[in-house]
């Protein structure tokens, strides 16, 4: 598992809760994540913000909620929102996405 694989388990994740690969439902709210820069080892960041509510005009008003941290490995160290339940059935994607990969090659 790698930490590119996990975000992709992320985006089918928040695709099929929600039908866009950067959002998703949970916690009673709407939340939306924004990768952020990696770093050299590999560790990826992000910010994770909260739907806040909708303006008169339908525009909607995100706030920052809190953040994520994905180690090389693959292994969601912080994600903001994400219950615990949805942070394993990601890595536990993120592990079948491995496992075909490793048959593939």
């Amino acid at each position: 598992m790698s930490a590119e694989l996990t975000m992709k388990a992320l985006e089918q994740f928040c695709t099929e809760s929600s039908g866009d690969f950067m959002k998703w439902n949970g916690n009673k709210s709407v939340y939306h994540w924004n990768r952020g820069r990696d770093t050299a080892s590999g560790e990826v960041n992000g910010v994770v913000r909260k739907l806040a509510g909708v303006d008169a005009t339908g525009f909607q008003i995100w706030v920052v909620a809190g953040s994520f941290k994905i180690s090389p490995n693959g292994t969601i160290l912080r994600f903001t929102g994400l219950t615990k339940e949805n942070w394993r059935a990601v890595e536990q994607r993120a592990s079948a996405l491995t496992t075909v990969a490793e048959l593939a090659a």
